[in-house]
């Protein structure tokens, strides 16, 4: 087996993955990888002004910038992998590919009166279409 590459350029995905499993499972281990993979950072990518990539993990060989992801995207995973399921709850909150939180808003069938709570929300087919059937 080989790996196809060495350089890390501190892109959030495998964090993100580990903050979604945390809060579906509640298994720590997701939690002690969070924070081996940020000690990681801050021992290997950490420098004066911010953290940089690493050209080559196995020589430690730094590039000279940093990404804006690593702040808006891989910091706040690992920020809400440590927080209460409270702070941004998947239940009301769902993440654009930027990692940006957008509220869940039921949609309100027209003639129907909005409850004021337990909204049931049916999801509608394909087929259904977003108007309701053509």
């Amino acid at each position: 087996m080989t790996v196809g590459t060495s350089w890390n350029i501190l892109r959030p995905e495998t964090v993100e993955s580990l903050f979604y499993l945390w809060r579906l499972t509640g298994n720590k281990t997701y939690q002690e990888w969070g924070w081996n993979i940020f000690q990681a950072f801050e021992k290997n990518s950490r420098v004066e002004s911010g953290y940089v990539g690493l050209k080559d993990v196995n020589t430690g060989v730094k590039d000279n910038m940093m990404q804006s992801f690593f702040l808006a995207e891989t910091l706040k995973y690992l920020y809400l992998l440590f927080s209460p399921p409270s702070v941004i709850s998947l239940d009301e909150w769902v993440f654009n590919t930027e990692a940006h939180p957008l509220k869940i808003v039921p949609r309100i069938v027209p003639g129907e009166e909005r409850k004021p709570s337990n909204i049931n929300v049916r999801a509608r087919t394909r087929k259904e279409g977003r108007f309701g059937g053509f």
